[in-house]
């Protein structure tokens, strides 16, 4: 989830302070939580890759995920809950802002923005898996048969 929401800045909008997906923003949401729940939980760390360009390492400390991890998303999430529950959708929505906004981060002053221009670069086409199949030739004989994993002369 972690990794998912530092991914999803490349549906962020700058242009317009927007999200494109609303999933990538609650994940980037849950990102900022943990970054400001415990020091050393979930660190970004901007490095130079094997190809020379730059990346992002991003680090999750297992050992902290329940103690802290678990109590700062419950916490979160019951904050939302009472303002829901309560009807005060101006502060639920003020929170959701505030963890959400990509161009001043919550925590630690990482500079999201030029993140979101890592993340943009280093994006690789969508995965594509191909279901093969089996042919029955003569009684005995069934032949495999393997697909390219493209999209020509696909059914969707």
């Amino acid at each position: 989830m972690v990794w998912a929401g530092l991914r999803g800045l490349e549906m962020y909008q700058p242009d317009h302070y927007q999200w494109g997906q609303a999933h990538s923003q609650a994940r980037f949401v849950i990102l900022q939580v943990l970054l400001e729940a415990e020091e050393g939980l979930v660190e970004i760390e901007e490095k130079i890759g094997d190809d020379g360009n730059p990346d992002l390492l991003l680090t999750l400390d297992r050992s902290k995920i329940v103690p802290f991890g678990k109590e700062a998303i419950g916490k979160f999430l019951q904050k939302i809950q009472v303002f829901k529950s309560t009807g005060d959708i101006d502060s639920a929505k003020d929170i959701f802002a505030k963890y959400s906004f990509v161009d001043m981060p919550v925590s630690k002053g990482l500079p999201f923005l030029s993140y979101r221009d890592i993340v943009i670069a280093r994006r690789q086409p969508r995965k594509m898996f191909v279901q093969m199949n089996t042919v029955a030739r003569g009684n005995e004989d069934v032949q495999l048969i393997n697909y390219e994993p493209t999209d020509r002369k696909s059914v969707v």
